[in-house]
């Protein structure tokens, strides 16, 4: 719990730090603000899983499972951009081995 608390409070600026041309632009820090931690789950292996989650309607258009073209773009998947912040954070934390997925 504490984990997701901690990912929880960093999460929308490192996102917000992250997003940039080609991918998702920060304009109005809705997208941003939207992604959360809501569960750590621990794989068979005892590593870790963490799965966020952010606003779905407009931000599913960029997704590449669920969105269309023009916009669905690999620079542009929110599941990315989300990724590499928790990554970014979590390493920084000198968690070793972990996943994540979205909900």
């Amino acid at each position: 719990a504490s984990l997701i608390a901690i990912i929880n409070r960093r999460l929308p600026e490192q996102v917000a730090n992250n997003m940039g041309a080609p991918g998702l632009v920060y304009r109005t820090g809705r997208f941003a603000n939207s992604t959360r931690i809501v569960n750590v789950e621990t794989t068979r292996d005892g590593y870790p899983s963490i799965v966020f989650d952010y606003q779905r309607d407009p931000y599913d258009v960029f997704d590449r499972a669920k969105g269309a073209p023009p916009w669905n773009t690999p620079a542009r998947d929110p599941r990315t951009l989300v990724d590499k912040s928790v990554r970014e954070i979590v390493q920084q934390m000198a968690i070793g081995r972990f996943y994540t997925r979205r909900a």
